[in-house]
């Protein structure tokens, strides 16, 4: 329930960006195409195997596979994070799954999205803003990023809206969707929707 926590050992002393959970296996990346991975609820961990040394922001399960975004490419993994694909080359920062589909978020407004993490099409941009976080809710991908930017799809990645008012103007870095809210983090702020929609904040 989260009200104690127990210092494990990575095994890497680079920075970890994200953390994802799937097919019975947590998996992390981080910095230098660090990425690890615990079948074990964290208790110990094991280095994936990539030929990437750029940094991965964002981390992804859907349908079997994960996928990892950063500031270079794409990577896809169909074995837990034990190793690694290449499969496309783009600057991103998060990447979220629902509805069997991937979308990812990121450097100048960038979105791309994928029914299997191998094939990616890259979306029109609505803002030329940094997008630094991804969220899927009710049958919704909203996602946020630099000067209080916020993007709603409502057809899987298919097209964005920048219609929404975040109230305020500074960066916002991560969201998350439960409880039937959209909730949003960022520079010294909290943000949260007035509904199950994303629409308003």
């Amino acid at each position: 329930n989260g009200a104690t926590w127990d210092n494990r050992t990575s095994g890497t002393t680079r920075q970890l960006n994200e953390i994802a959970y799937g097919d019975s296996t947590f998996v992390a990346v981080g910095d230098r195409g660090t990425n690890i991975y615990s079948s074990d609820n964290g208790a110990t961990w094991s280095s994936g195997t990539t030929t990437e040394t750029s940094n991965y922001y964002g981390v992804a399960n859907g349908d079997n596979a994960f996928a990892a975004v950063g500031n270079v490419n794409i990577l896809k993994s169909t074995n837990s994070g034990s190793t690694w694909t290449t499969v496309t080359t783009a600057n991103l920062r998060d990447v979220a799954f629902g509805n069997s589909t991937f979308v990812a978020c990121g450097a100048d407004g960038a979105t791309y999205t994928s029914d299997n993490g191998s094939n990616w099409g890259s979306g029109t941009k609505v803002t030329s803003n940094l997008l630094n976080g991804i969220a899927f809710g009710n049958n919704i991908f909203v996602a946020v990023g630099a000067s209080g930017t916020l993007i709603k799809s409502t057809n899987n990645g298919g097209s964005f809206s920048a219609d929404m008012d975040s109230q305020v103007s500074t960066t916002l870095n991560s969201i998350a969707y439960g409880n039937s809210i959209f909730l949003a983090v960022g520079s010294n702020t909290v943000i949260a929707s007035t509904d199950n929609t994303g629409s308003t904040f």
